[in-house]
């Protein structure tokens, strides 16, 4: 259980008093105590520092009223005596029931970010106060990239794995972590030293991205037959960033056109309705090799069309 704030059995010293503020908003936790009065959790960023900075102050040396007065100062908030001992002791830690993940560059982190930015989505179940991440897709292999992925960055003992849902025909895999959504919701521009780190990592980001929202366009003409890899979304900025991966890593052009508004174009020579404007990016003829060679799909399906093309 998260560590309480405030002490419901024992005063508050005049300089322990309790303030609510902006930090609180974030993602505080309403609790009600036995008496009826509703209390408050501070985000888990936050108790984590704190956590961090009272084991190291007792390690100095310093009792237990510097130590309370000194994360105060620091602070401008209060933890009670109880939770100080248990933290001390070893009995309790705010971490202790967190899915922890690895924040350091991989392809496998890389990976998930792609496809949060494509087919994925997160968010907040309010009944559970949980941080879920979902992707609902129909192709199997998409979906057990996703959880193997999930698996190792969560460094999770049992694997995700993905459940078909006989309602929606979606393969579905979830997880949870409030540590590993906050990290996604950073701006591209956050994340872009993580995608950047290496090859490999720029690799699995672009192959999440095609993996969600990529095809293979094929048109006959009477002169030719034009082969493209395509990639659309409504958000022009990420599309530009990936003309950028793919030309300054693998040396593959591209360019950007906008659709027709409020319509989208299925491979299936199909047309679908939108809200927002959507952009393509397609890769030209010439680029399919290095992009077979140095990203590809994960989808089986996806990579026999791009072979094929190629060929």
């Amino acid at each position: 259980m998260p560590t309480t704030l405030i002490s419901a059995e024992m005063p508050t010293p005049p300089f322990f008093k309790y303030h609510g503020g902006d930090i609180m908003s974030v993602v505080g936790i309403d609790i009600i105590s036995k008496r009826g009065e509703r209390r408050k959790y501070l985000p888990l960023e936050i108790r984590a520092k704190m956590y961090e900075d009272v084991i190291e102050l007792r390690k100095q040396g310093f009792k237990t009223g510097e130590v309370l007065k000194k994360i105060y100062e620091k602070y401008k908030e209060q933890i009670s005596r109880r939770c100080f001992y248990n933290w001390i002791q070893g009995k309790c830690h705010p971490l202790r029931r967190v899915n922890k993940f690895d924040e350091g560059p991989s392809p496998k982190l890389t990976y998930i970010i792609g496809v949060i930015l494509s087919d994925g989505y997160k968010y907040i179940s309010k009944k559970k106060s949980q941080y879920n991440l979902r992707l609902a897709v129909k192709d199997r292999e998409f979906a057990e990239k996703f959880a193997e992925c999930l698996t190792k960055v969560l460094k999770k003992k049992k694997p995700y794995k993905p459940f078909f849902n006989r309602k929606t025909k979606r393969w579905i895999v979830a997880g949870c972590s409030v540590l590993l959504f906050r990290f996604l919701n950073r701006t591209l521009k956050e994340l872009k030293p993580i995608i950047e780190h290496d090859e490999k990592c720029v690799s699995a980001f672009l192959q999440a991205l095609f993996d969600g929202e990529g095809y293979i366009y094929v048109k006959i003409t009477k002169r030719k037959k034009i082969r493209q890899l395509c990639l659309y979304n409504t958000n022009r900025e990420l599309l530009e960033y990936v003309q950028y991966l793919l030309r300054s890593f693998f040396n593959i052009d591209s360019t950007i056109h906008l659709g027709k508004k409020g319509l989208r174009y299925f491979p299936n020579n199909k047309i679908g309705k939108i809200n927002k404007d959507e952009y393509y990016l397609y890769v030209r003829t010439k680029g399919l090799l290095n992009f077979y060679r140095h990203v590809g799909f994960s989808i089986k399906r996806k990579q026999q069309r791009l072979i094929k093309a190629i060929q």
